[in-house]
C-alpha cells in the first residue's frame, strides 16, 4: 500500500455518529498529527505524476485543513506546545 492509500483510507468518513467529550481530545496533539499530515501531503502532490492521485491527495488536502482548523478552535489547544511538536516533528522526519 502506497501512502496515498493510507492517507486515504485514514481520511474517509467512518458512518455513523460519534460523540466524545471535546474536553478529553487532546487538540493540541491533533492538529500537530493533521499540520504534519497536511506537509506529507503536499509534498507527495507535488512529486507525483498521476493526475488520479493528484485530485485524491487534493481533496485528502481539504478534509486535513478542516480537521486542523477545528482542533485549532478548541479551548484545550495550546499553540505554543502544537509549534514546538510540529517543529521538532519536521525536523526529525523532514
Amino acid at each position: 500500500m502506497n501512502k496515498v492509500q493510507s492517507y486515504k483510507i485514514k481520511y474517509t468518513p467512518i458512518k455513523g455518529e460519534m460523540k466524545a467529550n471535546r474536553r478529553k481530545i487532546n487538540s493540541t496533539l491533533y492538529w500537530v498529527e493533521y499540520s504534519f499530515d497536511i506537509h506529507d501531503m503536499s509534498k507527495l502532490l507535488m512529486s507525483t505524476s498521476n493526475l488520479n492521485e493528484k485530485y485524491i491527495l487534493m481533496d485528502l488536502l481539504d478534509v486535513a485543513e478542516r480537521k486542523k482548523n477545528w482542533h485549532f478552535r478548541q479551548e484545550n489547544f495550546n499553540l505554543s506546545k502544537a509549534s514546538e511538536l510540529l517543529q521538532a516533528l519536521i525536523k526529525i522526519h523532514g
